[in-house]
């Protein structure tokens, strides 16, 4: 299944001192802590394997890695269920149900590995400092290793907001705020899960460009609601206008990010919504 992970071309650069090998997802190695995983073929001597979130780009490798060096595996709280059992995950997305086979992603199937201590408990050395960034999932989490953040899913640069238009995201509200969040934190250099490592003055410039993006998807649901519209309607409008690919897949990762932005415009009370003849209608107030 994860394959053509394995057939992407790693890099490994240093920043200040710090193992950074950039592949499909991007992964960190210092002092004996990996953050995230990957097929790594490397000699490695491990204390903990640290992981950003619950979505198996991320977390699918721990296992065997876990055999190959005894090292312990470290996860944020709220999403360590997602790895010990990935069908939480694919569950969810699905409002509980077991959905299709057709109708998953690969990114939710993983290879489930045991979560052996919480980020929030784990005594870390001075050189780690997690860095809670929710949103992506809800206990999404960065790491900072001597000035080197590394960020996860949170912040997408540019080249990911391009290849994909509406990327994956669970609470648009709790994104916002982990942005500021990576906007407060001093660093020299940001590492995404995915792409390119870029240094501070950079990854304002992506913040910026990631606030923007969400603001026009706000602002392009609001203009749809302008007359009410069904829950399936909303999304319908949504995947047409931004041309998303039309596969069964994606179309579920898509449904959760809609609702994500349906459900920060009703808390900000831009949107309302009501329900008639068994559906849920949205309006914006606006």
């Amino acid at each position: 299944m994860f394959g053509e992970w394995s057939k992407v071309r790693q890099k490994i650069i240093e920043l200040n001192g710090v193992t950074c090998i950039l592949g499909k997802t991007n992964v960190g190695l210092h002092q004996g802590y990996l953050i995230d995983t990957a097929i790594i073929d490397v000699p490695l001597d491990l204390v903990a394997i640290i992981i950003t979130h619950g979505h198996a780009d991320h977390f699918t490798w721990a296992r065997p890695i876990q055999k190959r060096t005894g090292a312990s595996v470290v996860a944020p709280r709220q999403d360590a269920p997602l790895i010990e059992d990935p069908e939480i995950n694919v569950r969810g997305m699905f409002n509980w149900a077991r959905p299709p086979v057709e109708m998953t992603t690969k990114l939710f199937i993983g290879d489930a590995c045991d979560v052996d201590h919480y980020v929030e408990d784990y005594r870390f050395s001075d050189v780690i400092t997690p860095v809670p960034l929710p949103g992506h999932t809800m206990g999404h989490t960065g790491y900072l290793c001597d000035r080197v953040l590394f960020s996860g899913d949170l912040l997408y640069p540019e080249a990911v907001w391009t290849q994909y238009k509406l990327p994956y995201s669970i609470d648009v509200e709790l994104t916002r705020r982990s942005l500021d969040a990576i906007q407060n934190t001093v660093f020299d250099w940001l590492v995404p899960g995915h792409g390119t490592p870029m240094s501070k003055e950079q990854s304002n410039e992506q913040i910026a460009l990631h606030r923007r993006r969400l603001a026009e998807i706000d602002d392009m649901i609001k203009r749809i609601l302008r007359k009410p519209q069904s829950t399936e309607e909303v999304i319908y409008s949504v995947l047409r206008e931004l041309d998303i690919e039309d596969s069964l897949a994606q179309y579920w990762l898509s449904v959760t990010t809609i609702k994500g932005h349906l459900s920060g415009l009703v808390s900000t009370y831009k949107v309302i919504y009501e329900t008639t003849d068994h559906r849920v209608y949205w309006k914006s107030r606006e």
